[in-house]
């Protein structure tokens, strides 16, 4: 799922929040921090959840009069590797650094390493006019498409651009008392997946791995909505959805509220899991009605 935090000038996020986060989504962390006054933004990354998380809070109190973002990753495209976590330079251009939370239709080739996200910042992006695009109401609006059932966080210091801060689908996340975005609810430690043995809708209970569907040791993925073991083949021939009850790993959702659903590769995704055809009535990918 990932956890994308977006904090407005003068603002501190919640520390408990930051944790939960990275309790959550343990597969690789980074933050960036614009500094107006000095023309740049700060990044840093790491695999470590505290040297972030103390990281992120002490140059934060330095620097407060620009827009920060922090990422907490949870693997589903590309290696956990520092560097595939978030954010990612624009480019080759580090006054523009995006994060993002939940799965675009990018479909990296064989020996290709890098994460989806990546491959948007670095290649996608780019080649539709980079940052500046952002403000054309055209771009931004097929942007917003492109990545539905996502969330895309972008800090700029580049003079081209009219804003400092960009947030496509902001309305999927949700803003706190203090003016913070989150991406989703897994800032709370009661954060959990639909579990389809409780029935239909979010529940409060959480998988007893932590949430970390990947057991390195044994080369073997437990789902956390069924607790059914799968190797690596069986989870690719699904297209990373479980071969039981059909839990999707790339949005980390139970299929009735699965993401993935709103992409590009969501109908033969969702179909080949589940075998449901019904409810596919518009090619268009808008206004989809769904018959269960």
């Amino acid at each position: 799922m990932c956890m994308l935090c977006v904090v407005p000038p003068g603002v501190m996020p919640d520390r408990d929040k930051l944790v939960n986060s990275a309790l959550n989504n343990p597969h690789g962390y980074g933050f960036s921090i614009v500094i107006p006054e000095e023309k740049r933004i700060l990044r840093e990354r790491t695999m470590s959840a505290d040297e972030s998380i103390n990281r992120f809070l002490e140059m934060r109190g330095y620097y407060m009069n620009g827009y920060a973002m922090w990422h907490a990753r949870y693997a589903t495209h590309g290696s956990r590797t520092v560097a595939n976590c978030h954010p990612f330079i624009l480019g080759d251009d580090d006054r523009t650094h995006i994060a993002h939370n939940g799965i675009l239709p990018v479909t990296p080739h064989d020996k290709d390493d890098r994460s989806d996200t990546r491959i948007f910042a670095e290649d996608i992006l780019p080649t539709i006019g980079g940052v500046a695009a952002l403000d054309n109401d055209y771009t931004w609006e097929m942007l917003e498409e492109y990545t539905a059932g996502s969330k895309v966080a972008v800090l700029t210091v580049d003079p081209r651009a009219q804003h400092e801060c960009y947030v496509l689908n902001q309305d999927l996340g949700k803003q706190d008392t203090s003016g913070v975005w989150w991406s989703n609810d897994s800032c709370y430690l009661d954060y959990g997946y639909a579990d389809p043995r409780k029935g239909k809708g979010l529940s409060s209970w959480v998988s007893k791995n932590d949430m970390d569907f990947f057991d390195d040791k044994t080369e073997t993925y437990q789902c956390p909505s069924c607790d059914q073991f799968m190797d690596e083949a069986t989870l690719d021939s699904n297209d990373s959805t479980c071969f039981y009850c059909a839990f999707c790993f790339d949005c980390s959702s139970d299929y009735t509220a699965c993401m993935c659903r709103y992409s590009s590769v969501g109908k033969d995704k969702y179909v080949a899991a589940t075998g449901v055809t019904k409810g596919w009535s518009n090619p268009t990918w808008e206004n989809v009605s769904w018959d269960y």
